[in-house]
C-alpha cells in the first residue's frame, strides 16, 4: 500500500468519534471521482472531507456544533483550478486603458482613444488587436509618435507578447538602435535597422511598461487582492501564476505580493506559480517556503510567441504570409535550459503555441529525459495550440501534459480558420480529444486574454463552438465529464497536488464551489451561463 494511503487512513481513523464541522446534502454533489463520481452528502472536520455518500451516513457524523447545509436543489463541485494565469499582470491590466478588440473595432477607434488619454500624460493601454478588428490599421512609431511626442505611449497586444511605443517610451526605456536584443524577446527593425516602435516577449514589453507604470509600490496589495476576487467570483479555489518573478513591481515584490495574499488569515483563494527563467537559481531556496496555501511549482519558460499576433513559432507560414513566426531561444539554449531545471528536480512549463514551438520543446524534453530519467516527470506545455499527429505521439512518450487556451477557440477560432492558419491547421487548435484518446491529461486556461470563466471552457470543449457559433472540427469535442476533469482533477495533477485538490474525496481539502444548475444535466450549449452562487475554501465560506 502507498505510504501517503496508510496515512490517510491514519488520519481518518483518528477523527472517527468527532462531530463534523459542516455537512452538506440535499442537492446533486459532482465529486469529479470515477470511483464514486456522485453523492447524496459530504461531511468536512478541520478543512478536510471525511466523508463522501449517502445522506445516513453524513449525518453519523452531526454533533451539536455541526453547521448542516441543505443546498435545495443545487450543484456542489470541486473549486475550480485555474492552471495558467497572471495575476498582478490583471491587476495592471484593469489599471490601464482597454482598447481591446471586444470594444473597438478599428484603428481610428484606438487612435481616439489614445489621443485624449495622452491630454492627461503618459499612456499605458492594453488589448489591441489586428486579428479580431475590421480595420486593424498598424501601431508603430509613426501613427503614436503622431499622437504625441512629448509623453509616452506603450500598448500591450492582447497576447501579451508584442508592445507598441512611440519614441518617448523607448527614450524613457533608453532603447536605440544600438541595443542589441534582449535574451528570449526582440525589438522590430526595418531594413536599415531601424527600430519600427514594436517590440516582442516579456523582456521587450517589460521594458517599455516600466516607462508608464503609474502604480505606487503601496497599490500593489489591494490590486492584487481585486484580482483574486475575479477569479474567486468565477468559482476558483486554487490560481497558477505561470509567470512568477514579472518586475510588477519588482521580482522579488511580485512573489512576496502573492505569497502575502494567500497566507493572510482572511485569503481567498490557493496560489502557486511557475518562476520565470531569470530566477531559476533560485527556485530551490523559494520551495523551501511551500505551504498549503502558497507553492512555487518550478520553472516557465517561453519558447514562442502568439499565434493571433503571428508570432508563434510555425512550421509553414502563416496563411497569405511570407512569415513563420519567431523562436524566442535557438534549440540549444531551450534544450539547455529545460536541462537545468531537470538537473535540479524542478517541473519544467514550457510556453509553446506553433507547431515549430512544440517541435523543438519536445526535443528538449526528450533529451532531458534521457540525460536525467524520470518516471513522472509531468513536464507541461503551456497552450500546446497547434500540435500534429506525429507530436501528440512524443508528448504521450515523453510524459508530458498541456494547458490548453480555451478562449482560443472562443474568441478567436474563426479568425484562425478564416485569416490566421487555415484549415487543416486550424481543426488541430486545442485537441483535447486526441490528447484524451492518448491517455494524456490537460487543463483548461484563460492566460490573463480575456476574463477566466471555467464555465465557459467547460462548454467549449465539449462543443468546440466559437462564439459566432461556428463548430471548430467537432472530431475533437470531448464529453463533459471530461471537460470538467479539465478545470478540477486535471490541473491539480499537473501541479502534484492530486492527493489534496481537484476531486470530492475524503482526506482532500474542503474547497468546493457551488452553481445553480448541474452542468451535467442541463443544455451543453447554456453551461458557460450557469451561475456561482457559493464557495468554500478550507472548509470556510466565503
Amino acid at each position: 500500500m502507498h505510504r501517503w494511503m496508510i496515512l490517510g487512513l491514519c488520519w481518518f481513523a483518528s477523527l472517527m468519534g468527532e462531530a463534523a464541522d459542516v455537512i452538506f446534502f440535499g442537492g446533486d454533489i459532482i465529486t469529479v471521482n470515477d470511483q464514486q463520481p456522485d453523492a447524496e452528502a459530504i461531511a468536512i472536520k478541520n478543512g478536510k472531507i471525511v466523508l463522501v455518500g449517502d445522506k445516513k451516513a453524513a449525518f453519523d457524523w452531526k454533533g451539536e456544533r455541526t453547521k448542516l447545509i441543505d443546498l435545495q436543489g443545487k450543484t456542489l463541485m470541486p473549486g475550480f483550478i485555474n492552471p495558467h494565469t497572471h495575476i498582478i499582470l490583471d491587476a495592471l491590466i484593469a489599471a490601464s486603458i482597454d482598447v481591446s478588440p471586444f470594444k473597438y473595432k478599428t484603428i481610428a477607434e484606438v487612435t481616439d482613444v489614445l489621443k485624449k488619454a495622452s491630454k492627461k500624460g503618459s499612456v499605458l493601454a492594453f488589448g489591441y488587436d489586428p486579428s479580431l478588428m475590421s480595420d486593424p490599421g498598424q501601431l508603430n512609431l509613426e501613427t503614436l509618435d503622431a499622437i504625441s511626442t512629448a509623453v509616452p505611449i506603450v500598448v500591450v497586444n492582447k497576447s501579451g507578447h508584442i508592445v507598441y511605443s512611440n519614441h518617448k517610451a523607448f527614450e524613457l526605456a533608453k532603447i536605440t538602435d544600438a541595443t542589441p536584443k534582449p535574451i528570449g524577446g526582440s525589438y522590430q527593425r526595418d531594413k536599415e535597422g531601424h527600430l519600427t516602435g514594436v517590440g516582442y516577449e516579456v523582456p521587450a514589453v517589460g521594458r517599455l511598461v516600466a516607462t508608464v507604470n503609474k502604480i505606487a509600490p503601496d497599490q500593489y496589495p489591494k490590486m492584487t487582492r481585486d484580482a483574486l476576487k475575479v477569479f474567486a467570483d468565477a468559482g476558483y479555489t486554487t490560481v497558477t501564476d505561470l509567470a512568477l518573478g514579472l518586475p510588477l513591481p519588482t521580482p522579488e515584490d511580485h512573489i512576496k505580493l502573492l505569497r502575502d495574499a494567500s497566507n493572510a488569515p482572511d485569503a481567498i483563494v490557493r496560489i502557486q506559480g511557475f518562476v520565470m527563467t531569470n530566477l531559476l537559481d533560485e527556485i530551490p531556496e523559494l520551495q523551501k517556503q511551500n505551504n498549503d496555501m502558497f507553492r512555487v511549482l518550478g520553472l516557465k519558460i517561453w519558447a514562442d510567441g502568439s499565434i493571433q499576433g503571428y508570432t508563434a513559432a510555425m512550421k509553414q507560414n502563416y496563411k497569405n504570409s511570407n512569415i513563420k513566426g519567431t523562436l524566442n531561444f535557438s534549440q540549444d539554449q531551450l534544450t539547455e535550459l529545460v536541462m537545468n531545471g531537470r538537473r535540479q528536480g524542478i517541473q519544467v512549463a514550457v510556453h509553446a503555441n506553433g507547431d515549430q514551438a512544440i517541435e523543438d520543446t519536445l526535443v528538449a524534453f526528450e533529451k532531458a529525459q534521457e540525460t536525467y530519467p524520470s518516471n513522472d516527470p509531468r513536464f507541461r506545455i503551456e497552450h500546446a495550440s497547434i500540435v500534429d499527429p506525429a507530436q501528440w505521439k512524443r508528448v504521450a512518450k515523453v510524459k508530458a501534459t498541456p494547458s490548453f487556451t480555451e478562449h482560443h477557440v472562443y474568441y478567436w477560432g474563426d479568425a484562425f480558420q478564416d485569416r490566421i492558419l487555415g484549415n487543416p491547421r486550424a481543426e488541430w487548435l486545442d485537441a483535447a480529444k486526441t490528447a484524451k484518446d492518448l491517455g494524456i491529461k490537460f487543463s483548461f486556461n484563460d492566460d490573463t486574454l480575456a476574463p477566466a470563466k471555467p464555465l465557459l471552457f467547460i462548454q467549449v470543449a465539449a462543443t468546440r463552438k466559437t462564439s459566432d457559433g461556428r463548430v471548430l472540427n467537432t472530431q475533437q469535442k470531448i464529453s463533459v465529464d471530461d471537460a470538467i476533469k479539465g478545470v478540477t482533477l486535471y490541473p491539480a495533477w499537473q501541479s502534484f497536488r492530486e492527493k489534496e485538490l481537484g476531486s470530492i474525496e475524503p482526506g482532500k481539502f474542503a474547497d468546493f464551489v457551488v452553481l445553480d444548475q448541474n452542468p451535467k444535466k442541463i443544455d451543453v450549449n447554456k453551461i458557460k451561463d450557469i451561475k456561482v452562487v457559493g464557495r468554500w475554501l478550507n472548509g470556510k465560506q466565503d
